[in-house]
């Protein structure tokens, strides 16, 4: 009897643990569509450190961008002030940043991470 219920504890903590695991691979493959099908355009007004410890910048449309997604960044620069423009159905962001004439210039391209 205590064979049985060793296999049946067994199980249940494989069944859990794959269940688990399936459950984070949906979740990320919803989370990278939304974010390739989102669209930017906008001013960086904030970039703050995000709980996941990567970058989050906000837009000045209100836009928050997750750069966890992205590929490509330097944590140390800022993008705040830069204009960023990412179109829907991409996985590129572009950024631009200001010149010594006050208008803005392609800088570089920020690709999503391929999951």
């Amino acid at each position: 009897m205590k064979e049985k219920k060793n296999f049946l504890s067994t199980f249940i903590v494989i069944a859990l643990v794959i269940s688990g695991y399936l459950g984070l691979k949906v979740f990320q493959k919803y989370s990278f569509n939304k974010e390739y099908e989102s669209t930017y355009n906008g001013i960086v007004t904030k970039q703050k450190q995000g709980s996941r410890g990567f970058y989050d910048l906000y837009l000045s449309n209100e836009s928050i961008i997750y750069l966890a997604f992205y590929d490509g960044w330097d944590r140390e620069t800022s993008l705040v002030g830069d204009s960023l423009s990412k179109d829907k159905n991409s996985r590129e962001i572009r950024v631009f940043k200001k010149d010594k004439s006050a208008q803005y210039q392609y800088y570089k391209s920020m690709d999503m991470i391929s999951d």
